[in-house]
């Protein structure tokens, strides 16, 4: 996507990467919110948000619903492709292992439930590729996926391909781009013991939900997806300062 960046961006696009720079801050960190840029440099929100966009375009911020900006992977996807800018993969440098990602389960089945079926502007009947994945660093299980991809969507569709990049791999099937990724995160504690068992951790630890809706360059959306994530291994790090 072509983006014509003004001079008022531009000043958004300068503080946040000096923010970045000078606070020296990793893929995951948290940056300060739209509105408090918005503040600080006396500007219009709406100008940091179009300001904020090119940066996600550019791989160095992405959005979490109802959070803020975090650090993306400082990497331009080529051509607009959006897989790149999860952090899984720069977490998992971090902790000196290569992401993994391995597929223990899919099927077609009907969408689960009304709320799935509204994030993903289906009716309640309509028929989703399930897929469960295990995201481990290494061999260290770190998040268990599962995955709703309307049938609709894309015909042919080959689960094993999305070991390796999911959003590339819809980009291959369907033509389109993928563009925004819409993600709640809340904690709570793990009751079900055959998760605990799966991602090597103890009943009742504290872990973090994050249900993420992606949707392509037109304004459909295609995924709805559950994760369960062990925060002592895979953090979401918050750095505000005043």
């Amino acid at each position: 996507m072509t983006f014509k960046v003004t001079g008022k961006q531009q000043e958004v696009i300068d503080f946040i990467e000096r923010k970045i720079s000078s606070a020296n801050l990793s893929p995951g960190d948290k940056l300060d919110t739209e509105a408090g840029i918005a503040k600080h440099l006396g500007i219009t929100r709406v100008t940091v948000r179009e300001a904020t966009r090119y940066l996600v375009e550019q791989g160095m911020v992405y959005r979490v619903k109802g959070s803020g900006l975090y650090v993306g992977s400082g990497q331009a996807a080529p051509n607009g492709n959006f897989h790149v800018l999860s952090p899984f993969d720069e977490q998992a440098q971090k902790a000196g292992q290569s992401g993994v990602r391995r597929v223990i389960s899919s099927a077609i089945i009907e969408v689960p439930n009304v709320q799935i079926a509204h994030a993903l502007r289906i009716k309640p009947n309509e028929k989703v590729y399930y897929i469960e994945r295990l995201m481990s660093f290494g061999n260290m299980p770190v998040s268990f996926e599962q995955t709703h991809i309307p049938v609709a969507v894309c015909d042919g569709f080959e689960f094993n391909q999305i070991e390796h990049s999911k959003y590339g791999y819809m980009e291959q099937m369907t033509g389109k781009k993928v563009q925004t990724r819409e993600q709640d995160i809340s904690a709570f504690n793990l009751r079900d013991a055959e998760l605990a068992e799966l991602l090597n951790v103890d009943e009742g630890q504290a872990m973090i939900e994050l249900r993420e809706v992606v949707s392509f360059d037109d304004g459909t959306p295609f995924e709805y997806t559950i994760a369960t994530i062990n925060s002592d291994l895979f953090n979401i790090h918050q750095v505000t300062q005043r």
